[in-house]
Order: C-alpha cells, then structure tokens, then sequence
C-alpha cells in the first residue's frame, strides 16, 4: 500500500480502480459526477469503459447489463436522478446479481445544487438494499472494495451514500499497489434469475429477505460501525456526520462517553446496536437531513426492551432541514452534556465556512437575454406566456419562471397546464442535456394528443451546470473518443413536430424575435432550438 492524497470523490474512484471494475456509467450529478471525472482519467490506461449515458435509468440499465455478464460495474448518481433509477432498482432487488455491482449516490444536504434537499436513506429500506457511508476519504477507499466484494458474496447491489461536503475532504489515503486487474466471472445464463414475473416475484422477495439476514449477521461484523469509550452516555455518529462529531468533540471524549460510529445504514447492526443501547441511559443521534437512524434505533430499542433515552432530530435537539453545521452538532452537545466545554467554538455567524464551495458553471450565460426577447415577440402579439421550465442552466432565470421541477417535466407540466385551459401561451423551456434525458417521450406525448405548447430548448453542446460533461448532442463521449452526434431537430421531426425553428449563437437580436413571434403566432406544436455553442 502507497499513500496518495484523495478527496472523498478521489478516494471513491480508486478504491473502485483497486477492485476491478470493468464499467462506470452515470448521468451527469454534482455530488458523485467528479468520481466518474477521476475515473476517466484513469480508464484509458487500465481500459475501463466509462459513460456520460443519457439518463441514470440508463446508465443504470448499462450496469446491470455488465454485472450479468460477470463484470463489476459502478453506477454514480446524485439524489434526484437515484430517484429516476427506482423502477429498475425495484426489479433489480429481487433477482440476485452475478458481478458486483456499486451505485454511488451522491445526496445534497443544504441543496447547494439541487431542486430539493432530499435524505436518500430511506430508499435503502425501500429498495432493502445495503446502503453504508463512510466518514472519511480513507474510508470511502475502504468501503468502495468491501462494497464490490459483499455485492458479489449475497448477489445483490449495494448503495454507498456520500454528501457533497463529503466529496471535497482530503487526506492521505492507503491505496492498494497492484496492478489493475479486471474482475470478470464470465457470463451467467440461468433460467428466471434475471427474469422477475408475477409467477416468481414472491418467491424472489422471499429469497431476498433471506439474503438480507444473512447481510445482517454482516452488518454486526463489519469494521465500519465501531464503538469506543465507556459511560452511560452514548453519541452515535453517522456516515459523515461522525467526522463532523469527532471535530467538535475533540481527540479526548468529554467525562465518561461512549461512541458509535455507524458506517452500516442498512441493514442496520442490531445486535451490535442493542448491546450499545443497553450500556446507555441516554443516547444521542447526529446524522443528516432526516432521522432515519434515530427512528429506527428507537425501534430497536423497543424490540430489545432496551430503557436508553434517545434524542436528536425528533427531540429538537438538531435541524431536519440542509446540512448539518457543527456550531449545530455544538450546541446539541451542551444541551446533551451540561458540562461539555468545547475547545474550539462553531459559531453560526461562520457556517459559511464549513458549505462545501460550488463551482459556478453559468457565468456568462445569456438566457436572461432570450427570455427578453421572448417576452417582447409576446408582447407585440398581445401574449403574455405563462414559462415553465426544467433544472440546469434555467436557474440562472429561476425568479422568471411560473413552474420548474425534474428534468424532462417541462413539456408535460406546460401541456397539463394548456389542456387544463391556461388561456395564455404556454412555453416549456429546457435544454439539450435535458432533451435527451427524459424530454424526448414528452415530445411524443404532445405530438400524439395534439398539444398546442411552444417548446424551447437552449442547446449549448453540454451538461453545463454539473460542469460541462458531453451529452448525447455531442460528437465526443466521456474519453474523448469520437462517437455520433444526435441532431435535436431531426429527432423532433421524426417525433411529429411540424414546426421546428433554429436560431443561431449570433441571432439573439433581431433575428430571434422575428422567430419567436412566427412560433408565437402557430397555433399548434412548435419547437424554437437556439444553438449557444461557443
């Protein structure tokens, strides 16, 4: 083992690098996308393929795809495009994999990037696949090939959670120094095991709950939940909010107190948790965004008869709302802890200190410009548009919008609002990363029921916000190899559209208004593409 200074997305990378995977698919998702980003970086060299795909059902898809012919593969995916995955996935839980298959999730505590500030935890019990969180880059390294090796011993997929302030920690990390070697099992074929019908799939949930009792008696084993100190009262740390714990404790434990670092979220290790439940009378929960583990030690210890007092989320004792600051985690420990004097102070007047620093992608973007000329074609036809639009590069024009929600939703919500009789025009707005995601069927949808919406989509030639990742639109993939182009107006041709208009980068004057009103004034389906490629 060498040491190599990581980040926590660094870190994610080799540790899959370390154990052999062959595919690394995702949507681009800022947490998760700069781990696809160190793995391009690394694939030519030990000839790992790696995909920018069109959407994360896709890339999902592709991975699945790899594990049934024995590779390992690793799927990166931020929050709201794991919830894009959840159809698969459900499907997915009940037919075991062949090779080792990862999700890397990246949530968004704080909403630094995102259009919620979504706890992806719970998805785990839904899905009743094994989820664990690593506290530090080290650990990430760690849990990524511990990952790869238990997905592969009870044939299931396995989620590692990580948050964006996670992702920018650094440190040296022990990495493995031998050579890249590609774990393949060779292709399985065996009746019905990747085949869920209704005649099998319960069947198949039973053998999965099987398998997950068997992850269980795994779970109490596993060198990522950890207790340590002695006393009767306890802190459980989770995932990363250990580290933030550990940082407003300090190296020495205030008095007599017990730690559990849980790096195991499901299945949670019950034995090792009631057992930590019964040498306390009072126990308190960090963790973020929601109580998730709070609620289900609480369960616990109901079950085992276990008397420990716990507190946190659901006691008021830590917000349920962003990312957790540690002037929180502070201010919990002295309210927990009477005589807890902190050595260092967290105030609330520097929590900006702690946010994970965002790079900003939509400099220089002109889409305030567009919508100007939009709303004066309008208005020189007597129109007032009502503008629904899609997240990305449409933040930088959120405060203009009457509606935005997921990727891909900006035709349907704009056709539901035409159809629900808005008397004024209504615009859907989105880009070219957008239109290849989850537009396209929405496109077909209006075509078919004969919708009357203006549809605008602002094709840059890439996935800007999450910085600048190719999209489908593009005649380059992730490695730079060179690939087919899609061409937005001929797909919405072929899809039915009989109005379709292209602007240019340099026709935002004169030129795009006099488009805008000819699409203003249809009274049908129309399609304006203003090419921004620079």
């Amino acid at each position: 083992m060498s040491l190599k200074t990581l980040n926590g997305d660094q870190a994610m990378a080799f540790g899959a690098l370390s154990s052999g995977v062959k595919l690394v698919t995702s949507y681009p998702g800022s947490p998760s996308s700069g781990t696809v980003e160190t793995m391009v970086s690394l694939a030519k060299k030990h000839k790992i393929y790696v995909e920018w795909s069109s959407n994360e059902k896709v890339s999902l898809e592709m991975g699945i795809g790899a594990s049934i012919a024995g590779c390992r593969a690793l799927v990166c995916t931020k929050s709201v495009g794991m919830n894009a995955m959840i159809d698969p996935l459900m499907a997915l839980n009940l037919t075991p994999v062949h090779g080792g298959l990862v999700i890397l999730l990246g949530d968004d505590p704080g909403a630094y990037g995102s259009q919620n500030d979504q706890d992806s935890r719970s998805l785990a019990t839904l899905l009743e696949m094994p989820m664990m969180e690593p506290s530090s880059p080290a650990e990430g390294y760690a849990m990524m090939r511990e990952a790869f090796n238990i997905s592969e011993e009870f044939n299931t997929a396995v989620i590692i959670r990580e948050t964006r302030s996670f992702t920018q920690q650094k440190e040296s990390v022990p990495v493995s120094d031998e050579p890249y070697r590609e774990v393949n099992l060779g292709l399985v074929r065996e009746p019905f095991r990747f085949v869920p019908v209704p005649k099998n799939a319960v069947k198949k949930h039973r053998d999965l709950h099987r398998r997950i009792e068997a992850m269980s008696e795994w779970a109490d084993s596993s060198p990522f939940n950890r207790v340590t100190g002695a006393g009767v009262k306890g802190i459980l740390g989770a995932g990363f909010a250990h580290a933030k714990l550990l940082d407003v404790l300090g190296h020495e434990h205030p008095g007599k107190l017990r730690l559990f670092k849980l790096g195991v979220l499901y299945p949670l290790p019950r034995k090792t948790i009631t057992e930590f439940l019964r040498d306390c009378d009072e126990v308190l929960i960090v963790e973020e965004i929601e109580p998730y583990v709070e609620t289900h030690i609480k369960a616990i210890a109901h079950d085992n008869g276990c008397p420990a007092k716990i507190y946190g989320k659901q006691s008021n004792h830590l917000s349920r709302e962003g990312e957790l600051f540690r002037w929180q985690i502070q201010r919990a420990l002295t309210e927990f802890i009477p005589e807890f004097v902190p050595r260092r102070k967290y105030l609330k007047e520097k929590e900006d200190e702690e946010k994970p620093i965002k790079k900003d992608y939509c400099a220089d973007c002109n889409y305030d410009e567009i919508l100007d000329t939009l709303e004066e074609a309008a208005e020189s036809l007597g129109q007032r548009p009502v503008l629904i639009g899609d997240p990305g590069c449409l933040v930088t024009v959120a405060d203009r919008l009457d509606a935005k929600y997921a990727l891909g939703s900006a035709v349907s919500t704009a056709d539901g609002m035409s159809k629900a009789g808005v008397d004024e025009r209504v615009v859907a707005l989105f880009g070219d990363s957008s239109f290849f995601h989850t537009t396209i069927p929405a496109i077909c949808n209006a075509v078919h029921n004969q919708s009357k919406i203006l549809m605008v989509v602002l094709d840059n030639k890439t996935t800007a916000t999450s910085g600048f990742q190719v999209n489908l639109g593009v005649g380059r993939g992730a490695m730079g190899q060179e690939v087919t182009a899609l061409d937005i107006e001929q797909i919405a041709l072929a899809c039915g559209v009989k109005h379709v208009y292209t602007s240019g980068q340099n026709d935002l004057d004169s030129t795009l208004k006099g488009t805008f009103r000819k699409a203003l004034s249809h009274k049908d389906l129309t399609l304006v593409i203003i090419r921004l490629e620079k």
